[in-house]
Parts: C-alpha cells; sequence; structure tokens
C-alpha cells in the first residue's frame, strides 16, 4: 500500500517544536471517520521546524522594545512582530533566508528517506501557516526550477497539493514590490500521472477576521490560475474568534481541519496509484 505524504510548516517564528501533533490527529481523525475502509496508516505527516533559528532573536526584540513595561495587546503584538520581522529576516540573501531554506530541505530530505516513502513517486502534501505559507511557496518555485540530483520528493515533482492557512502573502504580490517572495506557483508535480495531477489543488483559507491573512485569487491573473479555491472560514475560541487573536486558531478549529481532511480524501480516492 502507498501513502499519502503529509508536511506541516509553521509560520511564527514564537512557534514550538511538535506544533502540530494535534493537528495531525484531528486531520487522520476526520479522515478515518469519513468512510468505511479509511486507515490511519495511509497517511504519514512530517512536521517542519524552524522557529528555533529566530526565536531568541524576536523574543528579545519585545522585551527590548517594552523596556518600559506598558505595551498593551501582548498576545497579538507577538503575533504582528513574528510576521512583521520575518518579512525582513526572511529575504533572499539574508542568512536568516539561507538557514531556513536549509531547514526546509534537510527535513524534506529526512521525510523523503522514510521507509514508507518512495522518494520518486509517493505524493507530497504540504500544509503552512501563516509565513510559512510565504516560505513554501517561494521554496517550491525554487526547488522546480533547480537542476539537482535530489529525488523527485524533495524537488516537489510529486507535489499533490498545497494547503495554506492565515497566509500573508498577498502583501507581497504589490506591483511596485517586485518582490521575489509575491511570485505564485503551480503546485502540480510534474512526475505525477496525469489522474494524479488533475486532483492536485492550491487551497488558501482564511477567516475574515485575521488581519495578516488575505484571499489570493483576485491578486493577479497568475494566481487566479494557480490557486484553486480561498475559503473564508471562521476559526478560533469564543475570545478569540471574533477579532485579529484569531490568527493562532486554525490549528484546533474544525472548519479548517474538517476540508483539509475531506481534501485528503479527494487525494486518496480510488486509483491504480494507491494498490500498485
Amino acid at each position: 500500500m502507498k501513502r499519502l505524504a503529509i508536511a506541516v510548516v509553521h509560520g511564527l517564528g514564537s512557534e514550538e517544536e511538535f506544533y502540530s501533533v494535534e493537528l495531525k490527529h484531528r486531520i487522520t481523525e476526520e479522515y478515518v471517520k469519513g468512510a468505511e475502509g479509511r486507515l490511519e496508516d495511509e497517511l504519514l505527516f512530517h512536521e517542519i521546524y524552524w522557529g528555533d533559528l529566530v526565536k531568541d532573536e524576536l523574543a528579545s526584540f519585545r522585551d527590548k522594545a517594552n523596556y518600559k513595561g506598558d505595551l498593551a495587546y501582548q498576545n497579538l503584538r507577538q503575533i504582528m512582530t513574528d510576521t512583521q520581522a520575518l518579512a525582513l529576516l526572511y529575504s533572499p540573501g539574508t542568512k536568516i533566508y539561507e538557514s531556513i531554506n536549509n531547514r526546509i530541505k534537510d527535513s524534506l530530505r529526512k521525510f523523503a528517506s522514510h521507509r514508507r516513502v518512495l522518494p520518486d513517486e509517493t505524493p507530497l502534501l504540504i500544509l503552512a501557516h501563516s509565513y510559512g505559507g510565504v516560505m513554501m511557496a517561494h521554496y517550491i518555485k525554487e526547488m522546480q526550477g533547480l537542476d539537482s540530483n535530489l529525488s523527485n520528493f524533495e524537488t516537489m515533482k510529486t507535489l499533490a497539493g498545497f494547503i495554506t492557512f492565515g497566509n500573508p502573502m498577498g502583501l507581497y504580490a504589490l506591483d511596485s514590490a517586485k518582490s521575489e517572495l509575491g511570485q505564485p506557483c503551480n503546485i502540480v508535480g510534474s512526475a505525477l500521472d496525469a489522474d494524479m495531477q488533475k486532483r492536485a489543488r492550491w487551497y488558501n483559507f482564511y477567516d475574515k477576521d485575521d488581519i495578516v491573512a488575505y484571499p489570493l485569487k483576485g491578486l493577479s491573473d497568475e494566481y487566479n490560475e494557480y490557486v484553486h479555491g480561498d475559503f473564508e472560514i471562521n476559526v478560533g475560541s469564543a475570545a478569540t474568534s471574533w477579532n485579529p487573536a484569531c490568527h493562532t486558531g486554525y490549528w484546533e478549529d474544525k472548519d479548517f481541519y474538517r476540508p483539509v481532511a475531506d481534501f485528503i480524501a479527494e487525494l486518496r480516492a480510488p486509483h491504480s496509484f494507491w494498490n500498485s
């Protein structure tokens, strides 16, 4: 039996390791109970973690900036400093840019070495939160154009899906910015067979109260072509679902993980590939 590989990428620099464990359980539970005969073993999850590369610097900045101890809305400020600082730190040519990209590359190499991953065949689905969506869209585009000896899996040639949530990528699409990070990518893996390519999707989820996140299809003809759907959902707790603090609420909200499980079921729908 062949598996679907699912890589999860965080987008806030202050995130702790193992952040994706509960999301994995929620998605798997929804997938398995969705139809008779589905198995947990059909899905392989892998967490990509890079927060340790920036979290100390971000925390130091917040402490220095709040030297008077009078700044309000600390949780919201942490979200904003994380995303704004990453826009400066993760820029082509910077040390942090190289370090994070190398971390992603090393993590995907480790995933490709899993005994149940076929490095030139296994379909890959990427789930990317917040600034992780900016990073991974850029990384996908870079790897697809790379001439290397890396496997199809590592060079995104078996990419079958890209799920972005709480994604600020729209800001980088400003015409005058001409940012390398604002370019959409074709997420249909060239090494997938024709039918699997038809199933591949880039879905973008956002909460209207999440001031970091934006829909994408309306930004340009390229975005409209490559993004298959923008979906407005309501995430967060009773205390956060109606305000910008909902940005961190996607991970545990059924409005997000249920449609993700549904998409996984579409990818895993009967096909000769899965049984070969």
